[in-house]
């Protein structure tokens, strides 16, 4: 087995500047060993060569004497330590423009985008093609690393300070689209245009390609080096974030590791997610970290997901000007180290899949909301991303759900898995919309006209039977806002939610004129399958009603008993999980996120007496993992806790028969 897919990482990575190449790499190793970190990720060429290259076209670091990389790389590995060289082809300094243009990014009028002094370039062209492979073999030859990294691989639009630059236009790019598509560059991000849509297909294929070449080139040279960047083709180890930024839309994704980690667990069986968790409040502040108690939900959603612990800061530990998270990093490596065995080779067995489409950049409104849904309700699922779902055709059948939030596109081999699955089957937001015939196959309706003009709709809480809640409560409306979708219903197919027609809204003497109207929110097909024409998902997740919550969860539980592992009275946002871990063990994982005020993290609350009885297992044992050893605990037919003191995680091991 190759040492990544031990998946046992507990990394830091030092963002260096050019001035840390002066560092005490001695003490650096020191402090690395103070947090128990098995991996280092630390610079090494691009933008600044950190080791005495011999390659006239990468800027040598004018602060550095000797080799600092090959030193540091020396020191790690006597001291038991990887090391992932980290480059950054997304810009070179400035003194290679004049002699090489062709190099470069090129906005709409042509000119190149600089930032201090250095110059974007562009994928398309000679330095990212063939000169990148150059510095790459350069490093695999000269020095034994455990794996290389790329920043800021792909198309980029935003400069350092979030400056939009649009759309590359230099002639590389030009020319490869003309061959590939006989089209022209569009000329904006709209995905309207058809053109657009080209480009995407554009960006993927040509990064995908550019990744083929330096994975083949790594493995030619050493096999046994990780290959790692924020793309899924030709890498080992799938590089994601959960940081901050200071101009963000809210609301915050208080789920990100999860969600981060849990999409490539679910998706891939060869190869590991690494979600580093930024210490920085934002780029721009660097040198400031994020609340204690965010840093380590972060870090914990990692270890509970499946991933290992992936930690940065900007530049060395010595002149860090913020140690606040500096304790809780270095007890949940410790925790790690200590359990390591048990940690990173999940099998949840969960009854619900969830797709999801969109790069993980992209908000992705509607999954985030479906998936806050699941996490409240404390329904474990697993993440699969659409690319992947060919892979898991096989395990259909294995799931009591599939939700598919807002996801335009599958393929046709999925399409058929889908039409024959004995699960069921629940798209919700847009899923679809331009693959009719799909829609009507899957889901027996037939999707006519996008109504945008909804504001002062609302929805009637029909049948009763189904939406017992709003019965019992009497409430008989729910609001519709955003976006949707007009349906025919085939025979066989029922309609749930009849819209409620929209009415004057002001002033008050005039708020009268609703109607009840023959179409339907939500419908519901001879096999089971659930069509909800509108943004359900992208509503709970940007508003919060949890009404929406409570409108999907009946209709799920009108077709098919929701599965659940376990009952408990945890507070919805106490985070579950539970997996198999190894032969007849389980590993039951809580984090407390209830300090958590939609803005703010404060210390969590106290949790008295919160218990969990696990409905499908049958525990011999439970034993909890503290920082002191195995604690053996008492199970008769429910696990019973208290979670105090600021406590934020808890993890079982439970032995069955």
């Amino acid at each position: 087995m190759t040492w990544w897919l031990q998946n046992n990482i507990r990394m830091i990575q030092n963002n260096i500047r050019d001035i840390d190449a002066k560092m005490d790499i001695d003490r650096h190793i020191e402090w690395l060993k103070r947090f128990d970190a098995n991996t280092l990720q630390i610079g090494c060429g691009g933008i600044t060569a950190f080791y005495p290259t011999e390659l006239d076209f990468q800027w040598k670091n004018p602060y550095m004497d000797g080799d600092f990389f090959g030193e540091i790389l020396e020191k790690c590995h006597r001291n038991g330590i990887r090391v992932i060289a980290r480059f950054d082809f997304s810009k070179t300094h400035e003194c290679f423009y004049p002699e090489h243009p062709d190099w470069y990014f090129r906005s709409a009028d042509g000119s190149p985008v600089r930032y201090h002094d250095t110059v974007a370039t562009c994928v398309n062209g000679p330095y990212q093609r063939e000169r990148s492979l150059d510095i790459i073999r350069e490093v695999l030859v000269k020095y034994p690393v455990d794996g290389i990294f790329f920043n800021m691989f792909g198309y980029i639009t935003a400069d350092y300070s979030g400056h939009y630059v649009g759309i590359c236009r230099c002639e590389n790019c030009r020319r490869r689209f003309r061959e590939m598509y006989k089209e022209e560059l569009p000329v904006r991000e709209d995905m309207e245009d058809p053109v657009f849509n080209k480009y995407i297909d554009f960006k993927k294929r040509t990064v995908d390609e550019m990744l083929t070449k330096i994975h083949y080139l790594t493995k030619s040279i050493n096999p046994d080096c990780a290959v790692s960047t924020y793309a899924t083709t030709g890498v080992d180890i799938v590089r994601n974030e959960s940081n901050s930024a200071v101009d963000r839309p809210l609301p915050f994704w208080i789920y990100s590791s999860s969600d981060n980690v849990g999409e490539i667990e679910g998706s891939y069986e060869d190869k590991v997610s690494s979600n580093c968790c930024i210490n920085a409040v934002d780029l721009p502040y660097r040198f400031m970290g994020v609340s204690d108690e965010l840093n380590q939900i972060r870090l914990y959603e990692d270890l509970a997901s499946g991933g290992g612990l992936d930690w940065c800061i900007i530049g060395n530990f010595d002149d860090y000007p913020d140690y606040g998270n500096f304790d809780s990093v270095k007890k949940i490596f410790r925790h790690h180290k200590r359990y390591e065995k048990y940690y990173g080779h999940f099998d949840p067995k969960t009854r619900v899949m969830l797709v999801k489409e969109g790069s993980r950049k992209e908000l992705c409104a509607e999954y985030r909301g479906i998936f806050r849904m699941l996490k409240e309700e404390h329904i474990l699922f697993t993440i699969v991303g659409v690319d992947a779902l060919e892979s898991k055709i096989q395990e259909f059948d294995d799931y009591d759900f599939i939700l598919m939030p807002d996801v335009h596109s599958i393929s046709e081999p999925v399409f058929d898995a889908l039409r024959k699955t004995k699960a069921v089957v629940v798209a919700s937001g847009m899923t679809l919309e331009q693959k009719s015939e799909q829609v009507k196959a899957l889901f027996g309706v037939a999707l006519n006209e996008r109504i945008s003009d909804v504001r002062g709709t609302y929805m009637r809480t029909v049948p009763a039977e189904i939406f017992e809640d709003f019965d019992r409560e009497q409430k008989q409306w729910v609001f519709l806002d955003g976006q949707y979708r007009t349906m025919d219903l085939s025979d066989g197919t029922r309609g749930f939610l009849p819209k409620v027609e929209k009415a004057m809204f002001g002033p008050p003497e005039r708020c009268f004129g609703h109607r009840d109207m023959e179409e339907y929110m939500m419908a519901v097909n001879r096999q089971d399958n659930i069509y909800i024409p509108w943004n359900i998902g992208t509503l709970y997740y940007k508003l919060g009603y949890g009404e929406f919550k409570q409108l999907l969860l009946d209709g799920m539980k009108s077709v098919r008993r929701l599965p659940k592992a376990f009952e408990t009275n945890a507070p919805k946002m106490v985070e579950l999980f539970l997996a198999e871990c190894a032969p007849s063990t389980y590993m039951l994982q809580m984090i407390n996120i209830t300090g958590y005020n939609g803005m703010t993290f404060f210390q969590p609350n106290d949790i008295e007496d919160l218990w969990i009885r696990l409905t499908g297992l049958d525990p011999v044992s439970v034993e909890e993992m503290t920082e002191h050893g195995l604690v053996p605990v008492e199970y008769s037919d429910r696990l019973t806790c208290s979670m105090k003191d600021g406590e934020i995680y808890k993890s079982y091991l439970i032995k069955t028969l």
